[in-house]
């Protein structure tokens, strides 16, 4: 059985998903394989059928369909889902694996920075924020060892994650009526909801061709699926008085920002997939009652008594 699965979802732009590629296969492990996920368009033009695997999906999909599309192709221990634009340190998969040392260990998530300035965060991971929006951890810090030491994602970004089989598994497929953007987040706190960590691994230092390809993204509208994601892990009744704030500050800050009256929007569509959602954390809460490895229900770097909510209001914020 290969080590690792190392999948790359092709959208598109070919010239990146090339630099990629090649740092993959210029570093590449004997005990790995590497799937590439397109939408039928990619002709193999260096003839690498017989070291890679390329999957067409025969139509247009997103990136949430892609992954669930490889993993359920790929065989390895662990997952490395990688996209265009990325570019993969030598040692990669010496510091992965070292990360994933202890069981209860799911995801692990690298240090991305950029060649133009290597001593500035992209992002360490990605975490829930104000109103449960997808947000990039560490963005625009320095890498110094003190900053770097209060870093504590929920989990890696879509741009380069890293996952142990075995607990992806569990909550795969993804749901694919969500927004592609919120892949990472929707993994990260399901995970973190079945009882199972993450870990952020500095040594894994990744480089990715320029920072706006992670953060031009977060200017986009996501409200439907940032209030689905967060419902979805709960387990009793969503507040209806918290969503509506939630509404009502976007409204306010439309003028300001736009893209916010069609956040409000988003929020108020989530409504129509209420059944879909409370089933899914239905099936969540029994994962977690089943699994012997059961972590604090909490967002990383904060405990519920330092942030002044108890577990079922935390979980009823959606």
């Amino acid at each position: 059985m290969p080590r690792f699965s190392i999948i790359i979802p092709l959208m598109g732009d070919e010239r990146l998903f090339d630099q990629t590629l090649a740092s993959i296969l210029r570093d590449r492990s004997p005990s790995s394989e590497i799937l590439v996920i397109h939408d039928g368009t990619y002709q193999d033009p260096h003839q690498l059928g017989d070291e890679i695997t390329f999957v067409s999906t025969e139509k247009r999909c997103d990136l949430i369909a892609m992954f669930n599309l490889g993993v359920s192709l790929s065989s390895g221990d662990f997952i490395a889902f990688i996209r265009p634009g990325m570019e993969l340190s030598p040692n990669w998969q010496l510091t992965v694996e070292d990360a994933f040392q202890k069981p209860h260990i799911a995801s692990v998530s690298p240090l991305i920075t950029t060649p133009a300035e290597p001593h500035k965060i992209v992002t360490a991971g990605v975490e829930a924020g104000i109103g449960f929006q997808r947000k990039l951890t560490g963005a625009r810090w320095r890498t110094t060892p003190a900053k770097l030491n209060r870093v504590s994602p929920l989990g890696p970004t879509s741009w380069a994650a890293f996952y142990r089989r075995s607990a992806i598994e569990q909550i795969h497929p993804i749901s694919e009526n969500l927004s592609s953007v919120f892949l990472d987040q929707e993994i990260a706190m399901s995970l973190r909801t079945i009882g199972m960590g993450t870990k952020f691994s500095p040594e894994t230092n990744l480089e990715v061709e320029r920072a706006g390809l992670i953060t031009g993204e977060q200017k986009l509208a996501h409200g439907q699926s940032a209030q689905r994601t967060y419902r979805r892990q709960s387990v009793a009744g969503a507040s209806t008085l918290r969503t509506a704030s939630l509404i009502v500050w976007d409204l306010l800050n439309a003028p300001l920002q736009p893209w916010r009256l069609q956040q409000a929007g988003g929020r108020i569509s989530a409504v129509l997939h209420r059944r879909e959602d409370r089933e899914h954390g239905a099936y969540l809460t029994k994962l977690a009652s089943e699994n012997q490895l059961l972590l604090p229900l909490e967002l990383p770097g904060r405990s519920l008594k330092e942030s002044g909510m108890d577990l079922s209001t935390a979980r009823r914020a959606a």
